[in-house]
């Protein structure tokens, strides 16, 4: 900042952007989270020069007239405002043209990247299908499998159960023909 350029206050700067002292301090805090520097007083309350009311109107465009979040905003604002003012002077003495392009770099660089992170999802998404779907078809095999395995074992089940009871009907059967034979020899010796 040169010692002529004027100051504004936490106030004065969220009466000019209409939004509530609060909201602003929110807006600060995420753009010094990404690197963005304000400066303070003696008391570190911060300063507004016009270099941070361009950048505070971008971040305010961001957030309420493209629903960007405070965090991709302020990495947004940061990249594009930071160290500006060292290297090419404040951007409000930027020719209109000249911002209107570097704003046009910045939303074509920001538009590459959000369409190579879609890229990258539809990619995930296509091998999260491609794994779903062979998961089901070894769950349908080995469904399948379980019911062979349970069919084979009841029809083993009940061929023992058949074999068990034709078995024990023979062994009535020998009993019953057994007793008959005895009876038959006693009461032949007895004569009944």
């Amino acid at each position: 900042m040169n010692e002529f350029e004027k100051a504004y206050t936490t106030k004065e700067v969220s009466l000019t952007l209409d939004i509530g002292t609060s909201t602003l301090r929110k807006w600060c805090l995420a753009l010094e989270e990404n690197g963005y520097q304000f400066l303070r007083t003696d008391n570190q309350k911060r300063l507004f020069v016009e270099r941070d009311l361009v950048a505070l109107r971008y971040f305010q465009k961001l957030v309420q007239g493209e629903n960007f979040s405070l965090e991709n905003a302020a990495k947004v604002v940061t990249s594009k405002y930071k160290g500006e003012a060292s290297e090419m002077g404040t951007p409000s003495v930027l020719s209109q043209n000249e911002m209107e392009k570097r704003d046009f770099k910045r939303s074509d660089e920001i538009l590459q990247e959000l369409l190579e992170r879609f890229e990258k999802q539809e990619q995930f998404n296509q091998e999260l299908l491609r794994f779903n779907q062979e998961l089901l078809q070894r769950l349908e095999e080995q469904q399948k499998y379980i019911e062979e395995r349970m069919n084979k074992r009841d029809e083993l089940l009940m061929q023992s159960l058949k074999e068990s009871m034709e078995t024990r009907k023979m062994i009535a059967a020998a009993k019953e023909e057994d007793e008959k034979k005895q009876k038959g020899f006693w009461s032949r010796l007895f004569g009944k």
